[in-house]
């Protein structure tokens, strides 16, 4: 379980960390690659790679709103009067835990892959 201090740091970098994926995000959407690309009607091989190039793209953005609402939940829990639950935000904040592993050095692939598993579980059973 997460100290205070400790959440409220991870909630500092997770912020951060949305600002930066929106943009990011943002001008990869607006680059005139992409709109080209979105207005042209392209066939064949063209039309099947973009299909999939822009269903990813969509996908992030999805990933994105799910990551957006997380952080805000995060926040709702943390705002909270009296003491906060620390385990509904160490749940909540897991998603730190999995970044953390991503950007290891050696990355641990292994556990990376079961943070972002269970992750994805608790994000998945908080929003249906």
């Amino acid at each position: 379980m997460l100290a205070i201090a400790e959440v409220d740091h991870a909630l500092a970098r997770l912020d951060a960390d949305r600002g930066e994926i929106t943009a990011n995000l943002a001008e990869l959407e607006h680059h005139p690659g992409v709109r080209f690309l979105d207005e042209v009607p392209l066939t064949g091989v063209s039309a099947a790679r973009w299909a999939a190039a822009r269903a990813r793209l969509d996908r992030l953005w999805a990933e994105s709103r799910m990551f957006e609402g997380v952080v805000a939940q995060a926040h709702r829990v943390r705002a909270r009067p009296g003491a906060p639950e620390l385990t509904e935000l160490t749940e909540l904040l897991r998603c730190r835990r999995a970044y953390e592993l991503l950007h290891s050095t050696p990355c641990d692939l292994a556990a990376a892959t079961r943070a972002v598993t269970e992750y994805q579980r608790a994000i998945t059973e908080k929003t249906a």
